[in-house]
């Protein structure tokens, strides 16, 4: 990645770019779809992994919410990794200083 597009990302507002009502309907929606799925929870240095169940609706659902919340999370960097045989399947959300503590409160 150049220097000029990695500073680009960093200069991103850490917040949701949508209205507040949208806002708070698409929390609703995370907590009760996304939020009930998670297996694990790890910390890492720059955010968070989340484990799911690995069969398909889990990965439908995740690669939706990385699809919406790539729209209104633009400085959130997502990462879906599948294990083998249709094993966990784990999100890891990153971003720049703050964004940690976005994401706690988003799930």
């Amino acid at each position: 990645m150049s220097e000029q597009i990695m500073t680009e990302a960093r200069e991103l507002p850490i917040a949701c770019s949508l209205p507040d009502k949208e806002q708070a309907d698409r929390l609703e929606e995370i907590h009760t779809g996304i939020s009930a799925g998670i297996q694990q929870r790890v910390e890492l240095q720059d955010g968070y992994e989340f484990r799911f169940p690995g069969d398909d609706e889990w990965l439908d659902k995740l690669l939706q919410f990385v699809r919406v919340e790539r729209e209104c999370c633009r400085f959130l960097k997502f990462e879906i990794a599948s294990e083998p045989d249709k094993g966990p399947i784990r999100l890891r959300l990153r971003g720049p200083a703050g964004a940690k503590d976005f994401i706690r409160t988003m799930l």
